[in-house]
């Protein structure tokens, strides 16, 4: 499998589609996507609208999620592994389009001393973990599908690309294809022009089961073609799996 952190930026800032739609799906779903509010200690690297995010529940425990190769981006010099005390002050969530419907997250559940962010092997499972302080959306928080995908299956991004500064949550629709690792290939049905943005929305079947995180891109060994590659959330469901009870 070839991933690489150019595909990385390329879903944050450029286009990664040769489609040349900028419409979304018809399907309607509803309110899942968030997009991130992260406030450092230092102010100048504060971002009050980054990419995407959602709510993921498992049993009576609901906590926020969005793509851990964000931290690539917008981390400050001193940030050298997964660790955010003394740098960031705040992690906060919300819809695009309800800014006042915050939610605020407690811990960073995933966070690691030994994993360093300039380290390839750090992004294979790409997602970040929070606890949650205070939950004011109303966002619907996403139950994990347990059943394998059937190749020619339609699934769902939901969330806003880097442009939109306003305006309900857009739908997109791919074809699942086959997975390589913990990488769900994609085709494109319907998608943006440009998906700058979307890296941490989640990807769901048609019943509104999560499957997947937006995170890069995978170069399929059998057709030398590459392909849209949200993360598997099974890495995430196992993880929490095995959360002490009083994480």
């Amino acid at each position: 499998m070839q991933f690489t952190n150019r595909y990385l930026l390329i879903l944050l800032l450029l286009s990664t589609s040769g489609c040349a739609q900028n419409r979304s799906s018809k399907e309607k779903f509803a309110d899942i996507a968030l997009t991130n509010k992260i406030d450092f200690v230092h102010s100048k690297y504060d971002q009050p609208r980054f990419s995407c995010g959602f709510l993921i529940k498992f049993n009576a425990d609901t906590f926020a999620v969005t793509a851990k190769h964000l931290v690539k981006f917008i981390k400050t010099d001193e940030m050298k592994t997964l660790i955010f005390s003394n740098q960031i002050k705040n992690w906060s969530l919300y819809p695009l389009d309800k800014k006042e419907q915050l939610v605020v997250t407690d811990k960073l559940l995933n966070e690691d001393h030994s994993a360093k962010l300039n380290d390839a092997s750090i992004y294979q499972e790409d997602w970040l973990l929070f606890s949650i302080k205070t939950n004011h959306s109303n966002v619907k928080p996403l139950e994990v599908r347990t059943t394998p995908l059937t190749p020619g299956e339609k699934m769902y991004v939901i969330g806003w690309t880097r442009k939109m500064e306003e305006g309900s949550q857009r739908v997109y629709e791919f074809e699942y294809y086959k997975s390589i690792g913990n990488r769900l290939l994609l085709k494109d049905i319907i998608v943006p022009e440009q998906f700058g943005g979307l890296s941490g929305a989640p990807v769901i079947d048609k019943q509104g089961l999560v499957v997947g995180i937006v995170s890069g891109a995978t170069l399929d060994p059998t057709t030398n073609k590459k392909y849209f590659s949200p993360c598997s959330i099974d890495g995430l469901a196992k993880f929490v799996a095995e959360l002490p009870k009083n994480k």
